[in-house]
C-alpha cells in the first residue's frame, strides 16, 4: 500500500457498519485511523465496488451511537480509504 495519509496512523480494530446511497450497508472493521480519516477492511468484498468512490458514506462503530461523515477516498484490496467530512 502506497502511503498517502499526511498524519500519523494508530492500529485499531473496531466492527463498524458503513452506509451510503445505492449500496446499502456493509460491515467491516477499521484497521487504522488518523486525524484525517480512516482504512476500513470490508467483511464481504462481494458488495464492495469502485463506485462508491468519491462519495458520502456514513460510519457506525459497533455498540455507540456516533454517526461519522466520510468521504470515499479510494477502494481498493477489500478495503476502503475513508476521509472525514467536517
Amino acid at each position: 500500500m502506497n502511503e498517502r495519509r499526511l498524519n500519523p496512523r494508530y492500529l485499531v480494530n473496531l466492527n463498524v457498519t458503513l452506509y451510503g446511497d445505492g449500496i446499502g450497508h456493509l460491515d467491516g472493521h477499521i484497521h487504522d485511523v488518523s486525524s484525517g480519516g480512516m482504512y476500513i477492511n470490508i467483511t464481504d468484498t462481494s458488495m464492495l465496488n469502485k463506485k462508491i468512490n468519491n462519495g458520502t458514506l456514513f460510519v457506525r462503530p459497533s455498540n455507540m451511537d456516533t454517526l461519522f461523515s466520510m468521504e470515499c477516498l479510494r477502494v481498493e484490496d477489500g478495503r476502503i480509504g475513508l476521509k472525514f467530512v467536517e
